[in-house]
């Protein structure tokens, strides 16, 4: 995990949502739904559609969306590993 960028140097939106997704698995809840994530990060949907998109592509998080938007969204084991250099409680940046 020595090559992550700095959390401080991720798009701003990202950081929001996965900020939200980490505190959505430190919570122990099911997966929390797309517009649960969109009003907790403060993201427009389609925002946070698009930010999604990428982490997806990134393989730092799952999701399952129906057709109209509606879903939920979680991190994968990856992206797990990554938010615990983020935002964990040793996490400095």
């Amino acid at each position: 995990m020595t090559d992550l960028p700095a959390l401080d140097q991720l798009d701003p939106q990202l950081a929001a949502l996965l900020a939200q997704l980490w505190r959505a698995a430190q919570s122990g809840d099911a997966p929390w739904s797309l517009a649960r994530l969109a009003k907790q990060s403060g993201l427009r949907m389609s925002t946070l559609l698009r930010s999604l998109n990428l982490l997806l592509e990134a393989e730092l998080a799952q999701a399952r969306i129906g057709e109209n938007s509606r879903g939920r969204a979680w991190l994968s084991e990856h992206g797990l590993a990554c938010c615990q250099v983020w935002f964990g409680s040793n996490a400095s940046g």
